[in-house]
Order: structure tokens, then sequence, then C-alpha cells
């Protein structure tokens, strides 16, 4: 009797799970948007960058900041160190540089 029912419980489990294969939902693809709502400008005291976006939409983003250097050699391209999803970034210039311009770095993850 043993044998019997140990029969019958592994055939109705095979029954069983082969009559629900590809019901399971589909695992979410992992993809993420891009932020949006986004605004820069100099800091307050026009030493950097700072950066927002009203939706991160799951993305991230970083101020950005264009440097003048004060020996006359160029600009320096500078950004936040630190990607952030909320509230606002913020970036300054190095010592012997003066602000330029502001910017803002974003991406979809």
């Amino acid at each position: 009797m043993k044998k019997v029912s140990l029969l019958i419980t592994s055939a109705a489990a095979a029954i069983f799970s082969l009559g629900f294969q590809g019901v399971a939902p589909a695992a979410p693809t992992g993809a993420t948007g891009w932020p949006t709502g986004c605004t820069y400008k100099a800091t307050t005291h026009r030493d950097g960058a700072r950066a927002t976006c009203s939706h991160s939409n799951g993305g991230h983003y970083k101020a950005s900041a264009i440097c003048d250097r004060w020996d006359g050699a160029g600009k320096i391209d500078i950004e936040a160190p630190i990607w952030v999803s909320s509230g606002w970034s913020y970036v300054y210039c190095p010592p012997q540089t003066s602000f330029s311009s502001a910017g803002i770095v974003e991406k979809a993850s």
C-alpha cells in the first residue's frame, strides 16, 4: 500500500507541476528611467554648482561645474563625487579657480 500511495503522490506532483508551467509572472526587466524636471545653477556664493531633479524615475544625477584656472591654463570640468536620486547635488570649484558655468550629469540607473 505504501508503494502505491507513493507512486500516486509522485505522479500527481508531476502532473500538477506540468499543468502550471508558464503561469509565473514575468521577472522585472530592471530598466529604469532618466531623471526629469531637472534644474541647475550656481551656488549662492558662485563658487560652484548645484543641481536637482523633481522626479528621479529610478535614475540618478549630479551637479557639474566649469571652473577657470587663475593661471590662465584653461578650464576645469568638475562633477560632484556622488550620484543622487533626490534633493540637491553640490560641487565646488577647486582652489586657484573661479566658477564659470553650471551643469548636470544624468544616468538612467
